[in-house]
């Protein structure tokens, strides 16, 4: 059965829309200190921002909290549905929008883009099509901030764990080398503990900038 969902390339979003309420209550009790930190750290103040899976909308609504302008997207249509429940404040602010696909010049500019653990659920062909994309939709100056796994153990040789999704393992240099293709450059890295607190999970997260 696993089998047959990941030859259709469904499997990563089958997962979460069938356990939505279960991932949104697991992200709301993430310790995310150090990520919202990054984040403030990296994006100017007040500007403009897309997330790029935006899960149980926790980061959207820090962000707009802030005083970012925020519009959050998630590729599961059940987990846009939870954001709305757990954050009621992202109404009007959050959008179903699949990975690369959805990404089109209709959405506008952005001074910043964030996906927070988004990325490596992707093809490496869907990754550069996404971080092209990007490119296309952030303003000259504009900062990309993305979430990878550094580490994850849980992860089979075939790339996907044992829920059935996918997670496309690149080293850091490859993650450089795909935002300099797309004209981006990694300009600082942080490497994170599990928000979660789980064993054989590590994160590095990154700041890239357009020229």
């Amino acid at each position: 059965m696993l089998k047959n969902n990941r030859s259709m390339g469904y499997s990563t979003l089958d997962y979460y829309n069938q356990n939505a309420l279960k991932v949104a209550e697991r992200y709301e009790s993430a310790d995310v200190i150090q990520l919202h930190d990054f984040l403030l750290s990296s994006l100017k103040p007040g500007g403009r921002l897309l997330e790029l899976g935006c899960g149980s909308g926790r980061d959207a609504a820090f962000m707009i909290s802030q005083g970012f302008k925020v519009l959050a997207t998630d590729g599961s249509a059940s987990v846009v549905e939870q954001a709305k429940i757990h954050h009621p404040e992202l109404s009007g602010h959050v959008v179903h929008l699949k990975l690369p696909g959805g990404l089109s010049s209709k959405l506008g500019t952005y001074d910043g883009i964030y996906a927070v653990a988004v990325l490596m659920h992707l093809s490496v062909q869907e990754i550069e099509s996404t971080i092209s994309a990007v490119n296309s939709l952030l303003a000259t100056k504009g900062r990309f901030v993305f979430s990878v796994p550094a580490r994850r153990d849980e992860v089979m040789t075939n790339e996907f764990d044992f829920k059935g999704r996918r997670f496309t393992t690149l080293s850091p240099e490859g993650w450089k080398n795909i935002c300099l293709k797309y004209n981006l450059q990694i300009v600082r890295t942080m490497i994170s503990e599990d928000g979660l607190g789980r064993d054989g999970i590590v994160w590095m997260n990154c700041l890239a900038e357009k020229p």
